[in-house]
């Protein structure tokens, strides 16, 4: 029996200033992100960049989000990320140019 869940898929975080994986869609289970948030918690202009990969490193074919501007205090709700669905073992990644100074989170749902 095919079973649908809607759960909070990355908790609210700080993304570091180095490409990492933010959530990984577990082993016989698609997930679908429903909205993502990035939030500017800092004085200062920075960017963003997010992807899914199917277990690598973000490049170009993989990257949705690229070096995006946020002003300061400024929340972006990504229409990009928005209904993704990822296949067991893929990987939604994401960074900043600066670390500590975006706040992430994501909900959706996932089929098991």
């Amino acid at each position: 029996m095919t079973t649908i869940t809607l759960v909070q898929l990355v908790a609210p975080a700080q993304l570091a200033a180095a490409d990492a994986v933010v959530y990984t869609s577990p082993t016989q289970t698609t997930s679908k992100i429903g909205r993502a948030v990035f939030t500017n918690t800092t004085a200062s202009v920075v960017t963003i960049t997010a992807g899914i990969t199917p277990g690598t490193t973000l490049g170009a074919s993989t990257t949705l989000i690229s070096a995006r501007s946020l002003a300061p205090g400024e929340s972006y709700v990504s229409p990009e990320l928005a209904g993704a669905v990822l296949p067991a073992g893929s990987e939604l990644r994401c960074y900043s140019n600066t670390a500590s100074a975006v706040t992430f989170t994501a909900s959706g749902l996932i089929v098991q």
